[in-house]
Parts: C-alpha cells; structure tokens; sequence
C-alpha cells in the first residue's frame, strides 16, 4: 500500500491522466474515490481499520487510534504476512498509536543525510511553539543534538521517494525469499506541504521579493492563520501558488510511483494499491489547509488498484470511501468480509461518508470554526452536518467547488433524499453515532 500524502484529485489528474502509464494500464482506477478523513491521522487510520473517525477514535480532538480497533497489520500477522512500515510522515507512527501491529517502523529521515539542517530549523520553529522554546537553549543549538522532531523534518527539505522504494524492495526480495509474505505499507511526503519541486527544497519565485512573499505564503498556509483570523492573509493568487507547487511535485514522483507499482506487481503474485490518504485545500470552501474540513478538494482521492489476477485496467466512476479497501484486502487473502462494503462494486451501502473535527489553533481558534462535521454524498450531491444544520453543495467539477448553503424548510437529506432503505439506515446509524461522539469530544475540547 503505498499513500502520496495530501495528493489531491485533481493535483494528480491535472492533465487529464495522471501520468502513471503502468497502473493506467493495469489497475482498476477509481475516479471517485474519497477519504473519510481530511488529515494523515484520521485518513491512514480508516483505511488501517474500514472504518469512520468517530470510530477509530483518531480526530484532531482524540488523536489516538482506539487499542482496542483491529487494523491490517493486526488481522494479517497471524495468517504469516511480516507487517513492515516505510513512512515520511510521524503521524503514521507510534506517535498516534498508527503503527500498531506493525513488526517494523522504518522513518525515512534516517535513511538520508539532511542537506538544509537551517531550513529545518526554520520551517520546524515557524510551525510548532515548543520547538521555538527549544530552539532558544544554546545547548540545543548543535543540530545532533536536537530532537527527533528536527529529525525528522529532513522530508520537508528533501525528495526522499527514491530512498523509501529502495529500501522497500529489498525488504519485500529478503523476506519473499524466505518464503514469507509481507504487508507493507509506504508513506511518501513529497506531495505534503511543502511540496517538493526539485531533490531539494526549492522556492517557484526567483526573484528576492518574490522568495520573501513566498515564504510568508508557506508560514501562514501551515500556521492555519485563517483560522485566527478575519483578515485576508492569503489571497487565492497565493493559494493557487501553492495549488502549482503540489502539481509539480506529483511530476517528481509519479515515475518513481509507477515504476515500484510495476516492479512489485509484474510477474508477480502481490497485490498492490497507490492512493493518497486526503487531499489538500487550497481555499476550497473557504479552508486554507487540510484539517477541519469535508470539501471535495480535502477529500477526494486517487486510488489504483493492481490485483493478483493481472487483468487489463478498468475504470470505475462510482462514488465510493477509500476506506473500504480494509475489506477487499481481507477478501483478497481469503479472510471473511466483515462487512458488504467494498470497493469494487455499487451497493447500497457503498458511499463516501466524510467527518472532520475542529482544530485548536493554539487556542486562537475563531469561534466560527469552532464545529465538528460530517458529511455524506448522493448522487451528484454533498449533504453536509454542521453546527445543528444540514447543509448542501453539488459535488466539485473541473476542480470547481460549489459552496455549501444551509437547506431551509426543516429539509432532512437522510430522510428526504436517500431511497433506499438500507442505505438510509445504514446513514442515520452512522450519524447517530457521530453526534454522540461529537458532542462527548466538543465538551472537552471548550
């Protein structure tokens, strides 16, 4: 399983393909597909167990994946697969409770040397308060001696895909020729913020004012400043920067993509899926920045699938949540379904559903911001839970998101929009349970 981190849809499909001509040509490719979470944390987790944040337990406001939820690495150990983690990323860590069930953890930034120790400095200090604090102590200001936070922001200052495929190839030879199978799963960062354009860390503008504007885009995307806020900071010229920058670095990788793909899959009996675990928002619905929100831009993800059949590419465009994979790898080594979700096929109970819980910006968060969300798709429209009210946008096109508006007329989409039975309850269950999940986490977190 190998995840291009916060890789929009329409970052990846930018020309029309996504220029990955091996899994183009082999995978079953869903074109709309969506994550039930909007960050790496709820995201990575629901596809680790099939299920929503409310739960797995791991939100913006719990961010821990409940002991108690079975994820792959757990259901597939005993059957004699070596669960292996490959990740560019924390959050997929112990730091969250992720990597549970995994034998091995390998951090990319201990794979390579940083080249840019100052901009990680930089980068790191601008981001989190209690690196700042840490920063200031002469003792720490020798970079060996810093923590495994500057450590690991080596992936925000370099391409390290090459690096991860290597490593991963060679562990899935090792153990394959022992006879053993292995699950493993891969996070690459190069499409995260902040957007690796080059092997290195590069800006787009060239000129001195242009770099000064561009850093001052990159701090207040990251710091989430609109969350703070009534003032523009961030215009949608500045965001649409950032919108190239990620389209660029999906260029940088997707050879690298699709040839592991086929390396692993061609000739082979292994089952591999490329996808991302949310996408990015670049002021869609208003969101700078992917936390907190259920739009399409954060939702909507690229997910290819290569089975062990090695049947010729199929394209499937019915709405469908990333996080159903969990089941169809069950299915695939021939343990029972636990559930009639699946990818593969259109049933009742086959839609995205979307939930995301506010963030607190280092308690500045403006009260406006201040709601959990959860969201459905039906048909060509997207039924939006938000503050007590139901609210209603028809689904993005072209990279075009229409705004929410609130429904008036006491209109209920669960009652009144959705059919069939099944689905409906199946819906109203689900909802149920994110209102009383909600409202526990709300009164803690104010």
């Amino acid at each position: 399983m190998i995840v291009a981190d916060s890789l929009r849809f329409d970052s990846a499909y930018h020309e029309g393909a996504p220029g990955v001509p091996y899994l183009e040509q082999n995978a079953v490719q869903f074109l709309n597909a969506r994550s039930s979470g909007c960050w790496t944390l709820p995201g990575t987790s629901c596809m680790f167990t099939g299920l929503l944040p409310h739960q797995h337990g791991a939100t913006s406001q719990t961010r821990w994946l409940r002991d108690e939820v079975p994820t792959l690495a757990e259901q597939l150990k005993p059957l004699g697969y070596k669960p292996i983690q490959i990740t560019s990323n924390i959050v997929t860590t112990d730091i969250f409770n992720v990597s549970k069930g995994f034998d091995e953890v390998h951090k990319c930034w201990h794979l390579v040397r940083s080249k840019h120790n100052w901009l990680l400095r930089i980068v790191l200090a601008l981001n989190r308060p209690r690196i700042r604090r840490m920063l200031l102590k002469p003792k720490d200001l020798v970079f060996t001696r810093v923590s495994e936070d500057l450590r690991q922001g080596i992936i925000w200052a370099q391409k390290i895909s090459h690096e991860a495929f290597a490593l991963a190839a060679r562990m899935v030879d090792e153990h394959n020729a022992k006879g053993q199978g292995v699950f493993l799963f891969i996070n690459l960062m190069e499409t995260h913020y902040p957007y690796h354009i080059a092997e290195t860390f590069t800006l787009m503008n060239k000129t001195l004012l242009g770099k000064i504007h561009e850093w001052k885009i990159l701090y207040h995307f990251l710091s989430q400043t609109f969350l703070k806020t009534d003032e523009v900071v961030l215009t949608q010229e500045d965001l649409d920067l950032l919108r190239a920058k990620q389209r660029l670095s999906w260029k940088l990788i997707r050879r690298d993509v699709d040839e592991f793909c086929r390396q692993m899959h061609e000739g082979r009996d292994n089952l591999v899926i490329f996808c991302s675990d949310h996408g990015d928002n670049f002021g869609d619905q208003g969101w700078q920045y992917h936390f907190s929100n259920v739009t399409d831009g954060g939702n909507r993800v690229p997910l290819f699938w290569l089975d062990h059949e090695h049947k010729p590419g199929e394209v499937k465009t019915h709405n469908v949540s990333s996080r159903f994979m969990y089941h169809d790898i069950l299915r695939a080594i021939g343990l029972p379904m636990p559930s009639s979700e699946t990818l593969m096929h259109e049933t009742p109970l086959n839609l995205p559903v979307l939930e995301s819980f506010w963030y607190d910006n280092e308690g500045k968060t403006l009260p406006k911001y201040k709601y959990n969300q959860a969201a459905f798709i039906e048909g060509t429209m997207r039924y939006v839970w938000r503050a007590g009210r139901w609210m209603a946008a028809p689904v993005s096109h072209n990279g075009v998101e229409p705004p929410f508006e609130y429904i008036e007329n006491n209109f209920n989409p669960l009652a009144e929009a959705v059919a069939d039975a099944e689905r409906k309850k199946y819906l109203t269950d689900r909802f149920g349970e994110f209102n009383i999940f909600s409202d526990k986490v709300m009164k803690k977190s104010l």
